[in-house]
C-alpha cells in the first residue's frame, strides 16, 4: 500500500494530524495557495446569502445569534467557525447541528488533498476547503463564515460576502495584525467588497476603515450612526433606519454581539416578525463565553484571552456579583499563550479575584510558569495543570464561592473536558 492510500485509510483524528503536518514551514500569509485549490474545486460561488464575521472579539457570539435568527425564521443554515473547544466537529454546523459524519469528514478531506496536487495549505486553509465542500452539498440558503485572524488574507476571505460584519477593533495578535488599531483595522477591512454593506459595532473606527470602504464604495452601517441599542433594565432597544425594536430579552450570550447581528440582519432585507429576534434572543448559546459548567460552588469558564474581551468579562462577573453575596470568595484559574499581552488582560481582575491559581496549558504556545508568576499576586498558586487547579479548588471552596477560568480557548477546554469526565457535564 503506498503512502496516499495509508493515509485515505485512517481515522479522522489520523486524517487531523495529518493536516496540521502539511504545511511545517512559518505561516505565509497569502491567498494564492488556497484560492488555487478553490479554483479545481469549483467552490468559489455560491447562490447562497454569505455574511462574513470579523473583529477582534464577539464573532462567535454574533454568528452564533444570526444563525439562530435565521433557523427560527425557517432557512438552511451553514456556519463555518472557529476554534474549537472539544471537538472539530464544533467548527462546521448544517441547520445548527454539528456533522459527527466522521466518514463525511474523511470524504472531503480526501478530495481536498488529492484536487490540491502537492500544494501546501496551512491547517485553516485546509479544513475551511472541506467546509465550503460540505457546504456545496447542502441547499443552503445562507452561509455565515467567521473569520480565524485579521481578514484580508484569512482564508475564509476567498469567498465574496454578500454583507461584512467587524465586530470591534482592538489590539490582539499584533504580531501578525500589526500594533496599531489602524493597521489591524485595515486588515479587518479586508472583507470589505464593491458596493455592499458592512456592519461596524465599534464606536471609534480607524481611518483605515473609512480608507477602505471609500475606495470600494462599501456602504458602511455603523453603530451610533447608522443604527444603535441601548440596554434599559432587563431589556433593551434596538434602533435604525427601519425603526426600532423595543423591549427585547437580554441574551445569555454578548448583547453588544446581538446588537451587532440584529443590525446585519435587518440590513439584508430579510424580514422577520418581531417574534423570531425575541425568541432567538432568549435560546442562543455560545459555549465556553460566561458559561456556568458546575454549581456549589460555580465554575464558569470563558475564553477571554485579550484586553479587550477581559474588560467585557470584568463587567458581566460585577453583574453576576450584584445578586451574590457579599461573603463571596472570588478564585481564577487561569493559562495563557506567550504571545498575548498577558499582563493588560489579567489586570482588570486583580482587584476583584481573592485568590489565583496558574499552569501552563496544553499546547507548545503556553506561557511559563515563571512569566505567570512574574506578573501575579505574590501568594498566587502554581497547579501542575488546569485540571489539577480545578480539583483542589472544588475540594477546598464554599459552596457560595465562585471559581471563573479564562485565559484561552485550551484552558477552558481542559476545565470543560475536567467537568465533563468528573461530574458528566453536558453542556458542550
Amino acid at each position: 500500500m503506498n503512502a496516499r492510500n495509508i493515509i485515505r485509510s485512517r481515522s479522522l483524528d489520523d486524517w487531523l494530524l495529518y493536516i496540521e503536518n502539511i504545511y511545517t514551514k512559518n505561516i505565509h500569509f497569502s491567498l494564492h495557495r488556497i484560492k488555487l485549490v478553490a479554483k479545481k474545486l469549483n467552490i468559489l460561488n455560491f447562490k447562497s446569502f454569505v455574511f462574513t464575521v470579523s473583529g477582534t472579539n464577539g464573532k462567535g457570539s454574533t454568528c452564533a445569534i444570526l444563525e439562530r435568527f435565521f433557523l427560527n425564521a425557517g432557512y438552511q443554515v451553514g456556519l463555518y467557525t472557529s476554534p474549537h473547544l472539544i471537538h472539530y466537529y464544533e467548527r462546521i454546523r448544517i441547520n445548527g447541528k454539528y456533522l459527527k459524519d466522521d466518514l463525511l469528514h474523511i470524504k472531503v478531506f480526501q478530495t481536498v488533498d488529492t484536487v490540491r496536487q502537492g500544494i501546501p495549505l496551512t491547517y485553516f486553509e485546509f479544513i475551511t476547503l472541506s467546509a465550503l465542500l460540505i457546504f456545496q452539498e447542502y441547499s443552503l440558503d445562507i452561509i455565515i463564515l467567521e473569520v480565524g485572524l485579521g481578514g484580508r488574507l484569512d482564508a475564509t476571505n476567498i469567498i465574496d460576502p454578500n454583507i461584512s460584519i467587524i465586530t470591534n477593533i482592538a489590539l490582539d495578535h499584533t504580531n501578525i495584525l500589526g500594533d496599531s488599531r489602524e493597521k489591524i483595522g485595515f486588515e479587518k477591512s479586508g472583507i470589505f467588497r464593491k458596493d455592499i454593506y458592512a456592519i461596524l459595532g465599534d464606536r471609534n473606527l480607524p481611518n483605515s476603515i473609512y480608507q477602505k470602504s471609500h475606495s470600494l464604495n462599501t456602504c458602511l452601517h455603523r453603530i451610533y450612526y447608522e443604527w444603535d441599542w441601548h440596554k434599559i433594565g432587563d431589556v433593551w432597544n434596538f434602533y435604525d433606519h427601519r425603526g426600532g425594536l423595543y423591549n427585547l430579552p437580554i441574551p445569555k450570550v454578548s448583547l453588544p454581539s446581538a446588537a451587532i447581528a440584529l443590525s446585519a440582519l435587518r440590513t439584508s432585507n430579510f424580514t422577520f416578525e418581531k417574534r423570531i429576534f425575541s425568541k432567538s434572543l432568549k435560546e442562543v448559546y455560545l459555549p465556553g463565553r460566561f458559561q456556568i459548567i458546575l454549581n456549589h460552588p460555580r465554575i464558569i469558564v470563558d475564553v477571554a484571552h485579550n484586553p479587550h474581551a477581559a474588560y467585557f468579562l470584568r463587567k458581566q462577573l460585577e453583574e453576576l456579583l450584584l445578586h451574590e453575596s457579599k461573603n463571596v470568595n472570588l478564585y481564577a484559574v487561569i493559562g495563557m499563550v506567550f504571545e498575548k499581552d498577558i499582563k493588560s488582560t489579567l489586570f482588570p481582575f486583580f482587584d476583584i479575584i481573592n485568590y489565583w491559581y496558574f499552569s501552563t496549558i496544553k499546547t507548545n504556545r503556553s506561557s511559563t510558569f515563571s512569566v505567570l508568576r512574574d506578573i501575579l499576586p505574590k501568594n498566587s498558586v502554581a497547579c501542575s495543570s488546569i485540571s489539577s487547579a480545578l480539583n483542589i479548588l472544588i475540594n477546598q471552596v464554599r459552596k457560595i464561592d465562585i471559581i471563573l477560568v479564562f485565559g484561552s480557548f485550551f484552558t477552558v477546554s481542559e476545565a470543560v473536558l475536567f467537568i465533563k469526565q468528573k461530574y458528566h457535564f453536558k453542556g458542550i
